[in-house]
């Protein structure tokens, strides 16, 4: 009997595991380039529960009696980030702040935050994994709470909140991959979350066709 291939197969996720996060160079992109990012990209394996939520709006046109376009369109996602903890570095590189002596401050001026990539592995039910990139993120101010300890030990969750929004160069707000689709023999998720990837043109250079 023929063997059936992972991807007409009912795999379904199982779990989360590393985070991933790459700041952009200059903190912000452009409309006339792809991004680029530090070298330096941050794995930790720190979540809790990541959830994350479109932002959908939807046309639809009638013409003679019949729904005749049916479309939608998402402008951003929402990321809440459930974790355990967070380095201060990252934290600062997020804030856009360079701390003195250990000591950072915020204002009540306009102020813009620094763009980052984040991103995620999750595996599936066979062993297989997926992964993906937000190439254009930045966090939201969240509320804090710091309470006294207990008798009791525990670790506590801490949230933040990020929008990934459209990249200025080709409005792409998310990069899906999947070690079980075909055509995608050979490439990990290892691979893939190695550099940020922000567009189609960037594939055949970062993963070329075998001879």
């Amino acid at each position: 009997m023929p063997e059936t291939s992972k991807a007409k197969q009912l795999l379904y996720p199982v779990g989360i595991e590393s985070l991933f996060i790459a700041f952009m160079e200059g903190g912000k992109d452009s409309r006339d380039a792809i991004p680029t990012y530090d070298t330096e990209i941050y794995r930790m394996d720190n979540i809790v529960e990541l959830g994350i939520a479109g932002n959908p709006t939807t046309v639809v046109k009638w013409a003679s009696n019949k729904m005749f376009v049916n479309a939608s369109k998402n402008s951003k996602f929402t990321l809440n980030l459930t974790h355990v903890a967070l380095p201060q570095e990252v934290q600062d590189k997020m804030d856009g702040v360079t701390p003195v002596k250990g000591i950072s401050f915020s204002n009540a001026k306009v102020n813009e935050y620094p763009m980052f990539a984040l991103g995620f592995i999750a595996p599936l039910s066979d062993g297989s994994k997926v992964a993906r990139w937000y190439p254009r993120v930045q966090k939201v101010p969240a509320e804090e709470t710091f309470s006294t300890n207990t008798e009791e030990s525990e670790v506590k969750d801490q949230a933040a909140t990020y929008e990934a929004t459209p990249l200025l160069y080709n409005d792409n707000t998310e990069v899906k991959f999947s070690e079980v689709r075909e055509g995608a023999d050979g490439i990990t998720v290892e691979d893939f979350m190695k550099q940020v990837i922000c567009d189609e043109s960037e594939i055949a250079t970062i993963f070329p066709d075998k001879p």
